[in-house]
């Protein structure tokens, strides 16, 4: 991109002005009378962003061959979602009944706010009415998080309880952190890319874009390793015994502790306490450590001693991403 450097000149007695690129202001439609935003960033810096740029929608195109398998025409449509693309058209090489229902069903469970605007044989045209101010970066944040943490809540109590049906509950409930994973990822593309929406989600700078898209994926991988638990409850053979369910639910609560205080030191930007909770890992270790050696000792049917080894391994993940959420807070805090 091609630097412009101007002097500033003093324009009455206290106005200070500088001149526009002409090429430039003639290339994105700025003419006398536009509005344009000033927004001051730290470091000194101020962005100047035309109103004309924001207000503007970003249409993509999909093309669709005959051979196009149904998880990569999602993977795409995810893909251009992300982007931060408005509307989305899908254009079909041939008529294709069964990839346009899968597109359907999974595009409701997993992109916020996709809708189908209109349909034919050949083609379907999307548009994303959720807008970013509508559910704020840190509201969505918790949201997610309250969401991946009573999936692990209810996982264990499926596990220690042998509920079938609230195991599948859960498992089902994942779309929906997973839908909130996208919303969000989709706005820090856009915030990272245009100055404005970075003003309106209050983040500081294109930088803390990355911590908090790491923040929402460790969020998203919490509650993949809560529907993980849970289906270890639907192949478990044998009910767990008192003695070790209680052992269970003190890990859990522990890990599940954490990773509510990660969130609360995350919305505070409290890096006194993110760090405090980063050495409680040591601790989920040693309890993981101790009740492995006790599943061990039980000499249960060696299917029933893997399921629960795996699940042992899905909370000691929860705690290392709720590590990494406090990490990236301590990240925030300084900027």
């Amino acid at each position: 991109m091609e630097e412009y450097i101007r002097r500033v000149q003093l324009t009455g007695r206290t106005t200070l002005s500088i001149s526009l690129p002409k090429e430039w202001a003639a290339e994105i439609g700025l003419k006398p009378g536009s509005l344009v935003r000033l927004i001051p960033r730290s470091g000194l810096g101020l962005i100047l962003t035309p109103d004309v740029l924001e207000e503007s929608r970003r249409e993509a195109r999909l093309l669709v061959k005959e051979d196009t398998k149904a998880d990569t025409l999602l993977r795409e449509l995810i893909s251009i979602y992300l982007a931060g693309y408005d509307i989305i058209k899908i254009e079909f090489s041939v008529p294709q009944s069964y990839l346009k229902l899968y597109i359907k069903q999974n595009m409701r469970k997993k992109l916020m706010g996709m809708e189908i605007l209109n349909e034919s044989m050949m083609e379907m045209l999307l548009q994303c009415f959720a807008k970013h101010l509508e559910l704020p970066l840190e509201e969505a944040l918790k949201r997610q998080a309250e969401l991946a943490a009573s999936m692990q809540r209810d996982a264990t109590t499926s596990l220690l309880l042998g509920d079938r049906e609230l195991a599948e509950e859960v498992i089902q409930r994942d779309d929906e952190v997973d839908k909130l994973f996208y919303f969000i990822s989709r706005q820090l593309n856009l915030a990272a890319e245009l100055p404005q929406i970075l003003h309106e989600l209050k983040i500081k700078n294109a930088m803390a874009c990355l911590s908090y898209a790491i923040i929402t994926k460790a969020i998203e991988r919490i509650g993949d390793h809560a529907s993980n638990i849970a289906s270890i409850s639907l192949n478990i053979d044998e009910k767990i015994d008192e003695e070790l369910a209680i052992e269970i639910k003190r890990l859990d609560e522990h890990v599940k502790n954490m990773f509510l205080e990660s969130i609360g030191v995350l919305l505070k930007k409290d890096k006194k306490e993110a760090n405090i909770l980063i050495e409680e890992l040591e601790k989920v270790k040693k309890l993981h450590a101790e009740l492995l050696e006790k599943i061990v000792k039980r000499k249960n049917n060696a299917k029933n001693t893997s399921l629960l080894r795996t699940a042992l391994g899905a909370w000691t993940r929860i705690a290392e991403y709720s590590v990494d959420i406090a990490e990236q807070t301590i990240f925030l805090s300084l900027l």
